[in-house]
């Protein structure tokens, strides 16, 4: 055994593997570049008399040969050893189909859930449509798009690759789940951009300080400009301007090629940015309302579901760093994919949260009004604190200044508080449900 070659290793692996994989595992089709490497380490003492069996359990050798491959060999050529190694030591293959479809599944129904509650409240008048009811309902059908045909995907599994080992489907499909890839990259930036922007101008409906709307239209424009770029740099990442699925086999485009990764993490990190910051920003105006503390806990709460985002956002750099290192994008590219598609959707639960209470707040109203919940005491005693007057600031000759209360003066043009009121205004007073008006 110790004169034992690597023809004869090749031989014994044969006869070790399933015969379905014999007939399929043919010698001479393993590229030469690959079997030089395998070669080289196979003369090793340590390794000459060692069978099959070890040589396909020691993670060690399958890895210091597959860096060798690797650097000596074309990602074509890199691609056939994968499979041959995977054949002759009968490996099994990756299959992630079921999580794929589950996963989807669940963030489809929760964006069907959560636009339907935020459109209801529309139709039912409980609060009026607004630039970001516009922008959501664009978002979510991207969203929904892109999930059912991630679905689709997972059941057409020959159709693109998602979730399986690179080196077990076709070059033209490889070639078409990159297209796919570039597809999802798109949707996925867009739609994270409608629902920011969704979001920021229901702040501008909302809270009325003045400082603050500037600030937010200040974040609007830094949305669009950061995602425009984005997205023009993404559609533009080589010259001439052809998809970036033809450079797989690694034989790129001739022209210059921008750095991919780092656009990733540019976009990445801009985002998980704009997230905190969009997170901070409407609890600094609802800490100073003037809400008791339990009910301004309740509305804190419902603005505060952006942790959860800010949560998603961090968790899927991870993902996107692991993604720019691996050869094998097609099964190691679904944390990405899936956790971008949960991002859009945790967007989309977020950006309607808020839109809940009015809906909630009727149905609860509706079920007291049924005798059904008994009526709760802190309700009848109001929801906000009690304060003391505090002096009105007036604006003189371009200074803000305190007004005494002695100085303060009621221009009553109606003549309301005066004891003899002008005949017009006594005219104008009528009946209605005999109750008197003015």
């Amino acid at each position: 055994m110790r004169g034992l070659t690597l023809w004869q290793i090749l031989i014994i692996a044969i006869s070790l593997c399933e015969p379905v994989y014999a007939k399929e595992y043919r010698v001479q089709d393993a590229p030469e570049c690959a079997m030089k490497c395998l070669d080289k380490f196979l003369e090793r003492p340590i390794f000459s008399d060692a069978s099959i069996e070890r040589l396909c359990n020691v993670t060690t050798v399958s890895d210091n040969v597959l860096v060798c491959v690797r650097g000596g060999c074309s990602v074509k050529d890199l691609l056939e050893y994968m499979r041959e190694e995977r054949v002759s030591c009968n490996r099994a293959d990756i299959d992630n189909d079921h999580n794929i479809r589950a996963i989807n599944f669940f963030i489809l129904g929760a964006i069907l859930v959560s636009i339907s509650i935020r459109l209801s409240t529309k139709f039912h008048r409980f609060t009026k449509w607004g630039v970001d009811d516009y922008l959501i309902i664009p978002a979510a059908i991207l969203a929904a798009i892109q999930t059912i045909i991630m679905i689709l995907i997972a059941i057409l599994v020959t159709w693109s690759g998602l979730g399986h080992d690179i080196w077990t489907i076709s070059e033209e499909t490889t070639t078409r789940f990159f297209i796919y890839l570039l597809v999802v990259e798109f949707t996925y930036v867009l739609s994270l951009c409608l629902i920011k922007l969704s979001i920021l101008f229901f702040f501008l409906r909302i809270f009325p300080d003045p400082t603050f709307i500037t600030i937010i239209r200040w974040t609007i424009a830094l949305t669009i400009l950061s995602t425009t770029i984005i997205l023009v740099l993404a559609a533009l990442q080589s010259a001439p301007t052809e998809p970036s699925q033809e450079g797989w086999d690694g034989f790129p485009n001739s022209g210059p090629r921008l750095d991919i990764q780092a656009l990733i993490l540019s976009h990445a990190g801009i985002n998980v940015a704009l997230d905190i910051w969009m997170f901070v920003l409407p609890l600094t105006q609802l800490y100073n309302l003037g809400l008791k503390a339990r009910k301004k806990i309740g509305i804190m709460l419902i603005f505060g579901v952006g942790i959860f985002l800010i949560a998603v956002s961090c968790i899927r750099i991870p993902h996107m760093l692991d993604f720019n290192r691996t050869l094998n994008a097609t099964s190691d590219s679904q944390g990405i994919i899936i956790w971008s598609n949960i991002e859009i959707g945790v967007g989309i639960f977020v950006a309607c949260m808020p839109h809940t209470q009015p809906l909630l707040h009727a149905a609860k109203t509706k079920i007291k009004w049924l005798n059904i919940l008994p009526s709760s005491s802190s309700s009848t005693q109001g929801i906000f604190v009690d304060r003391s007057l505090v002096p009105i600031k007036m604006t003189v000759t371009g200074t803000t200044a305190g007004t005494a209360l002695e100085d303060l003066v009621l221009y009553d043009r109606g003549g309301l508080l005066s004891a003899d009121r002008p005949e017009n205004v006594k005219k104008a007073s009528h009946r209605l449900n005999g109750v008197e008006t003015v």
